[in-house]
């Protein structure tokens, strides 16, 4: 049975199948678009390090979820990548902290994509020969990040912020610890984490949603359920780190800021999502006071960004940038955060920056891949396909002056690339 989720305020209609084996599907077909995307996305990422399998703990090199999302494309007969290139259709993977995602966008055959889609994700091969030749080109791939120096400024922002939390290790790994991968090690995190009520369909575009289910049902089939549960940590309030320095071949010095905060779950972490969002747009974004006057005296130039950086486990305030004096704009944001907090942005900036913020959400929803991944995103977050859309249409200004006077201005580190001495 086919459930219909509605919204209000955007007047679209999501569609909800659960697979007989336990895949949730979520569809949001959009009628005179000549495209479609699906992404198919398993529950398992670079920080699920550490597990119980059925009562048995099990230690996993880091990178391996990384590892094994570059296994899956290859089969005994031939890759996922030549499939989809008779198709005409684009496809590639990625891993984050929190999931892994598989995905593909077409013009036309869109029954015969997700076939192969959930094909080659749902019958994993894996040989010690398959295996060790991946082993050079991942690390070639760890080479690379580890020479890019926007990369290196956030991977040491996150293991100056995070003291236990697994986010604190690099997604890829390293070359020392994927030399540890072996096929069983690959078996064992496929077998855990990719079960079927682990992983979750979302397809947004041109498409007939009653194919979906069709193929779901003939390609996902019911297996032995693993009882897995990763490790659970405590990751401390405090920061690990208050500056993270580095020196790389760069022109001028590069920073990254994090105020970091405890993370939270649910509705509670997308209301601090949008909120943050808000309010670091208001204090700190390109349109700006704070802004405004470091551009006049020359202290920050167009190499500016502010934002949240959140997930499971995870939630910070972020800021990154180019400056001559890294350290200088630290010192200067949290002045105007005490500031700000003694007296609060008046009602009307906040009403014209939550107007552009819910215009930016609404504006997803016109784009295939963006409907897509906004999918994706609930559902690792665990709540209604348009509840980010519906909730930035309700802000208040009361909510917001409570979460800006709960920001800890000590409770942040800086990330800095220095040129080469």
């Amino acid at each position: 049975m086919i459930e219909k989720i509605y919204s209000n305020i955007i007047k679209e209609t999501c569609l909800k199948y659960v697979c007989e084996c336990g895949t949730e599907v979520y569809m949001l077909p959009m009628k005179g678009w000549s495209s479609a995307v699906a992404q198919f996305t398993a529950r398992f990422g670079s920080q699920d390090n550490s597990f119980l399998s059925n009562g048995k703990r099990i230690e996993i090199p880091d990178g391996t979820a990384h590892y094994l999302e570059h296994k899956l494309f290859e089969s005994e007969e031939k890759n996922a990548f030549s499939l989809f290139a008779q198709t005409g259709a684009s496809c590639n993977a990625g891993t984050s902290f929190d999931y892994t995602q598989y995905y593909f966008s077409c013009a036309d055959k869109f029954r015969q994509n997700l076939d192969i889609l959930l094909g080659f994700v749902s019958e994993p091969y894996f040989t010690e020969e398959n295996v060790e030749k991946e082993r050079g080109i991942i690390g070639q791939e760890i080479t690379m990040y580890r020479d890019n120096p926007s990369w290196r400024m956030f991977t040491n922002l996150l293991e100056g912020l995070y003291s236990v939390n697994p986010v604190r290790n690099d997604i890829a790994g390293t070359v020392e610890s994927i030399a540890k991968i072996t096929p069983q090690t690959l078996y064992d995190c496929y077998n855990a984490f990719y079960s079927p009520s682990n992983m979750f369909l979302c397809a947004a575009g041109n498409f007939d949603p009653d194919e979906v289910v069709e193929v779901c049902e003939s390609r996902l089939k019911k297996s032995s359920q693993f009882k897995v549960e990763t490790t659970p940590y405590t990751e401390p309030y405090e920061i690990n780190k208050k500056v993270m320095r580095l020196q790389m071949p760069v022109a001028k010095p590069m920073f990254e800021i994090g105020f970091k905060r405890n993370a939270v779950y649910n509705e509670e972490e997308i209301s601090d999502y949008i909120y943050y969002n808000i309010l670091f747009d208001m204090i700190f974004g390109n349109s700006s006071e704070f802004y405004e006057q470091m551009r006049i005296y020359g202290i920050l130039n167009d190499e500016w960004t502010v934002g949240v950086f959140n997930g499971r486990g995870h939630f910070f305030l972020t800021a990154r940038g180019e400056a001559d004096q890294p350290e200088l704009i630290l010192a200067t944001m949290m002045t105007y955060i005490r500031k700000m907090q003694k007296e609060p942005p008046s009602r009307e900036l906040f009403e014209r920056v939550k107007k552009a913020t819910y215009g930016s959400l609404v504006k997803e929803f016109t784009d295939v891949r963006s409907v897509c991944n906004t999918l994706t995103e609930s559902v690792l977050s665990n709540v209604s396909p348009f509840y980010a859309v519906e909730l930035a249409s309700a802000v208040n200004y009361e909510t917001l002056v409570d979460k800006l006077r709960d920001i800890d201005e000590h409770n942040a580190c800086i990330s800095i690339i220095e040129p080469l001495s």
